[in-house]
């Protein structure tokens, strides 16, 4: 989830060097809200699946696997909606020039991107002990 917020955000914060029309916008819009109401699916999901089958069952893997992949599924074509969309070279030459004009901006995207790698990839001790009971 907390990836998928974070690119969010991203692709939020890159719309605004585009033009884009309300249909191109909206595409991209449902496609993040597409994949946020997945994760929390899937997160319900695991979570009913954690609380009828406590001990691993092939049968409950199987849910939770299903339920992850639907947002994978999802995450590769709004992946694939969002290129299509945004892929101009002269918008990223202008975003290059808009970050490297004053280089304090590259210095505050580079530290708003290891806050958000360190979000995502180092949770908080009570989310490691809650996973730990959980097993």
């Amino acid at each position: 989830m907390r990836f998928h917020i974070g690119a969010a955000v991203f692709v939020i914060w890159i719309m605004r060097f585009y033009c884009l029309s309300a249909a191109k916008s909206a595409v991209l819009y449902l496609c993040i809200g597409a994949v946020i109401a997945l994760e929390l699916i899937n997160t319900a999901i695991e979570s009913v699946v954690d609380l009828v089958s406590p001990d691993k069952n092939n049968k409950a893997k199987k849910a939770k696997d299903c339920a992850a992949g639907a947002v994978l599924v999802m995450a590769f074509i709004s992946v694939i909606c969002a290129v299509y969309i945004l892929w101009d070279t002269a918008v990223f030459a202008h975003i290059w020039e808009v970050m490297t004009d004053k280089p304090y901006r590259i210095c505050i995207l580079a530290a708003l991107t290891a806050i958000w790698l360190v979000w995502v990839f180092f949770p908080r001790k009570s989310e490691e002990v809650e996973n730990e009971q959980k097993q």
